[in-house]
């Protein structure tokens, strides 16, 4: 009797071990994008998919997100497997069944234009969708110009290219709420850490904020900038990023919102203020504010990195990702904007640009330093050594003026 109860009870520790694979390719199962479906908000996809892998891109108006799937069989495979998952390791070392069979993880798209659910895919099945997507809205004269208004924009600071080094990682503070728009500052500070991320810098986590916070008995809301340092120095930044939501209001009627807001860039030593800036829009393509301060906000750090020489001037309309293979990296082509001098020069989806003016990517070590080589400024031309299958390519880009400058 014992020896069948122990026999028994090793049945279903087998089971549970090995059978977590076959959950885990349940629950990451590319088969969940089946719940989506057009029209859908940003929340409504958090609601039925969660929230993604990566952000790959938040310009103010096109969101860019990656989930890591398995494909609608892998579960299959898991079964299949589940003996030899349970003798190598079970649940301690899952999926280790993916060495073993070519049905692993893949990245899957999912794009939101001004918060609105359009196209959703692999990365090389929807770049077509994807360019539909921003073209929504153009002018009926066509050339695939976005008509929603420019905010009135400035910034201005001392940090430059020469001074920017001293400044590895930065926190963002929780901006002041606009009069009756309770939650506000929370919203946009989350934007401004976001969108600085993409400027590859370091930036300090919202719950290492918090904690540090509860330490010092310190309200983040409305704390005034001598805190505001306090809190910097404790977690390790350089500088901080404080600011305010001056205007938040919706139009329903109308269809319509205005927003403004300002942010400052701080060092947490001296005091001194090292950038500062401020916008304002009022859209009557939308009724959602959150749209809009994106795309204040976006242009205020445009500003902010073309000064301290994080992003040039100019732009070539691309989307890449650097990617390593046998040892070398490259930038991978994995969207053309269309009418733009990318496109319009000749690079295609699925080029590999190994080098940019002549400045080879193998040898490079960080993501900042990839887009330092590839950098350019308006107006001048940005020459790419690009693989093509077993052809080599160069390709010579202008540049195009960056909106906002």
């Amino acid at each position: 009797m014992r020896s069948i109860l122990s026999g028994a009870i090793m049945l279903l520790v087998w089971m549970l071990m090995s059978g977590c694979g076959v959950g885990y390719a349940l629950i990451k199962s590319e088969a969940k994008l089946d719940r989506l479906a057009v029209p859908m908000t940003k929340a409504q996809v958090l609601d039925h998919i969660g929230h993604p892998d990566r952000v790959l891109k938040d310009d103010g108006r096109v969101l860019v997100w990656e989930y890591s799937l398995t494909t609608r069989k892998q579960w299959w495979y898991e079964l299949a497997y589940c003996p030899l998952s349970m003798w190598v390791g079970g649940c301690l070392v899952y999926p280790i069944t993916n060495f073993l069979s070519d049905q692993r993880e893949q990245p899957q798209h999912v794009v939101l234009i001004d918060n609105e659910l359009c196209a959703w895919g692999v990365p090389t099945a929807i770049a077509q969708r994807r360019r539909a997507c921003v073209a929504v809205g153009a002018p009926s004269g066509g050339g695939g110009s976005w008509a929603r208004p420019e905010p009135v924009v400035s910034g201005r600071g001392p940090i430059d290219r020469d001074t920017i080094g001293r400044y590895q990682t930065m926190a963002v503070m929780l901006f002041d709420d606009a009069a009756g728009a309770q939650g506000t500052g929370s919203r946009v500070a989350g934007i401004v850490t976001t969108l600085m991320l993409d400027l590859d810098v370091h930036m300090v986590e919202r719950a290492q904020l918090d904690d540090v916070l509860r330490e010092q008995v310190i309200q983040l809301t409305h704390a005034d900038d001598a805190n505001a340092l306090k809190i910097g120095k404790l977690v390790g930044a350089q500088a901080v990023i404080v600011g305010e939501v001056q205007q938040w209001e919706r139009h329903e009627q109308e269809r319509t919102n205005s927003v403004s807001l300002a942010l400052r860039m701080i060092d947490v030593e001296t005091g001194l203020l090292l950038f500062s800036g401020q916008g304002h829009l009022t859209d009557p393509t939308n009724d959602n504010p959150e749209s809009s301060a994106r795309l204040i906000i976006h242009r205020i750090l445009t500003q902010f990195g073309t000064q301290a020489g994080l992003l040039g001037s100019g732009r070539i309309g691309v989307y890449w990702e650097l990617q390593e293979e046998q040892g070398g990296r490259f930038y991978l082509v994995r969207e053309l904007r269309g009418g733009l001098p990318a496109e319009k020069a000749g690079l295609k989806v699925g080029d590999r640009v190994v080098a940019c003016n002549g400045e080879p990517l193998s040898g490079i070590k960080t993501e900042r330093e990839a887009k330092g080589l590839c950098r350019v400024e308006a107006g001048k031309v940005l020459q790419l050594d690009v693989r093509r299958a077993e052809q080599v390519l160069d390709v010579y880009v202008t540049a195009e003026k960056r909106p906002g400058l």
